[in-house]
């Protein structure tokens, strides 16, 4: 089976509205209909560089029958869609990767846009050698789960996690207990923005310098344990 719809996976700014490149404007210009987590998120965005599109929601409270919906739209006619994420680089992290598979699956064209990712602007600045890292992701929510994680982690390898803003502190708490005081870390706080700060220094020390800091999106780096 094969169709001439397209799906375009499409990399937006990360907090920087200048970083979005000149071909997500021109695939985001040209597209029958955007994906988008959240219809303001996603409004908001198209808004601001004047653009108007129909919109349809893939998120993970909806991606099981919107994953049909919108492959069924492929599918069915010639058409094509951009898939954004709330921010940056999709699919890390974010729904929308079974909808990828199933148009790989049915001959549906998907395309890579590339562009801003939080995860390579965090390593970018962080004067880590870039040989060898793990990305991670985010780390369980629950207690339980989330301790045995932190347990169980590879210690030989500088590791990249993803957490929600009002975590930090959290993260902190348990990487410190669980790991101990001195190991290194690095926090990229704001990337791109006008408050962007790099902090650097072991997990005690870290909890010090943000103690006070303002809920904001990060890049959590956990160096490999010397």
């Amino acid at each position: 089976m094969s169709s001439k719809s397209k799906l375009y996976v499409v990399a937006t700014h990360i907090g920087n509205p200048d970083d979005i490149t000149l071909r997500a404007l021109k695939v985001l210009k040209d597209v029958d209909f955007v994906i988008c987590e959240e219809r303001k998120v996603g409004s908001r965005l198209l808004k601001s560089y004047d653009l108007k599109k129909p919109l349809e929601l893939l998120n993970e409270h909806n991606e099981t029958e919107q994953t049909q919906v919108i492959l069924n739209k492929f599918l069915m006619n010639e058409t094509s869609a951009a898939m954004i994420s709330d921010a940056g680089t999709p699919l890390f992290a974010d729904p929308g990767n079974n909808l990828v598979w199933q148009c790989n699956q049915n001959g549906i064209k998907v395309v890579s846009v590339p562009g801003a990712s939080s995860i390579m602007a965090a390593l970018m600045i962080s004067g880590l050698k870039l040989e060898q890292f793990l990305y991670y992701g985010f780390l369980p929510a629950n207690k339980d789960q989330r301790k045995k994680a932190i347990r169980d982690l590879p210690a030989n390898y500088d590791l990249i996690f993803l957490e929600t803003p009002y975590r930090l502190k959290q993260l902190l708490r348990d990487l410190k207990a669980i790991l101990g005081a001195n190991r290194q870390a690095i926090i990229a706080y704001k990337l791109t923005q006008p408050k962007e700060k790099l902090f650097w220094g072991n997990l005690q020390e870290l909890v010090t310098m943000t103690q006070d800091l303002p809920k904001g999106e990060f890049v959590f780096i956990l160096k490999k344990k010397k």
